[in-house]
Parts: structure tokens; C-alpha cells; sequence
């Protein structure tokens, strides 16, 4: 494999890499969010960590990636922030040993003070996009995970069960239960109000 320094990033050097940045980066950013808030992890803000790092890795091992190829980046971005969630879930467990105290895993407020969003809106639309976030919050991780890579990430049943290892059947049945889900989930709300 060729290395990173002088030769080593393909004849366009740093610019295809950029351009993938500003293509998928917004995109990767809430795939890794969603994935970080369905461990009750309550640490969105690492996402752009965890992108960054996915995004790293991935350019090591394929210097000479080409568009077609930035579905495998959702796939490092995912195998990064699942290493997130490992990696607090056994700090917390040896933290829990040596302490008594309660920890607070998630501050539901904070979600619908918009501190914690998960989209980026106009404050005029932030009720909207709180009441989004929390029914996708309410779906079962697979479900949501599907339904981002396909509205957000904008991807194909086949480029969706290839990034997670599925059949694309298994990506469109759950893609299909999702929006059930969500869409009861939003209409409840409706009637509420």
C-alpha cells in the first residue's frame, strides 16, 4: 500500500479527498451521531470525531478511492462510532466499579431545548426537527439506521445492505418498518395538538 506522504495520495493529490469531504462529510456527521445516540452514549459531539477518524482510515486503505466507493465510508464511520460506544461502555463499567454514584446517561431536556440536536435548523423550525429526532430516537437501531442512510445519506437498498453487511431485502423490510413507525409516531403528535 502506498503511504500517505509525497506520491502517496493518487494523481490528484489532497483535492478528490476534499471534494469527498464536502460531499458526504454533513451526511457521515449525522450517520455517526444517530449511531452514538442509539448507545445512549449521550456524546453527539463525538461524531465529528468519529468521522474524522473513519475518514482517515478509510483514505489510508484506499488512496485511490473514486465516488462510487464512499458507501464503505459510512461503513468505517459506523465500525468507528460502534468502537466509540465499546470503548465508553467499558470505561463506564469500570467507573460503576469504583463508584456508588448515579450517572445521568442522558438528559432528555436537553433534546428538546435543541441543546443536543441532532439537525441543524432555523430556531423557527427547531420544534419540528426535536419532534423528528425524538420518534427516529424511538425506533429500534436498525430501523434507524436504514432510514438515515437512505433519506440522508441518500443511498440505494443495495449500496445500504452493502455497507452494513445485509440483504437488501432485511435493509428494505426494516426501511419500510421504520417509516411505518415514524409516521405514527409524528401523526400521534399531530393529534395532540
Amino acid at each position: 500500500m502506498r503511504g500517505l506522504g509525497e506520491g502517496g495520495l493518487g494523481e490528484g493529490g489532497l483535492e478528490p479527498w476534499r471534494r469527498c469531504y464536502r460531499e458526504v462529510g454533513s451526511k457521515l456527521v449525522f450517520f455517526a451521531r444517530q449511531i452514538l445516540q442509539s448507545g445512549s452514549h449521550g456524546a453527539a459531539e463525538d461524531a465529528e470525531d468519529v468521522v474524522q477518524t473513519a475518514f482517515v482510515r478509510f483514505w489510508k486503505a484506499h488512496p485511490e478511492a473514486q465516488p462510487e466507493h464512499y458507501g464503505l465510508l459510512f461503513a468505517a464511520v459506523r465500525t468507528a462510532a460502534l468502537d466509540v460506544l465499546r470503548s465508553c461502555a467499558r470505561r463506564s463499567r469500570r467507573e460503576d466499579a469504583y463508584s456508588t454514584e448515579v450517572r445521568d446517561v442522558r438528559d432528555a431536556a436537553a433534546v428538546s431545548a435543541g441543546r443536543d440536536s441532532w439537525f441543524e435548523v432555523p430556531s423557527d423550525r427547531q420544534a419540528e426537527a426535536d419532534r423528528v429526532q425524538a420518534a427516529l430516537q424511538k425506533l429500534p437501531p436498525e430501523q434507524r439506521e436504514v432510514i438515515v442512510l437512505k433519506i440522508w445519506g441518500e443511498f440505494t437498498f443495495a449500496e445500504i445492505a452493502n455497507s452494513l453487511n445485509e440483504s437488501p431485502n432485511t435493509v428494505a423490510s426494516r426501511y419500510r418498518l421504520g417509516i411505518a413507525s415514524l409516521k405514527r409516531h409524528l401523526s400521534s403528535f399531530n393529534d395532540l395538538r
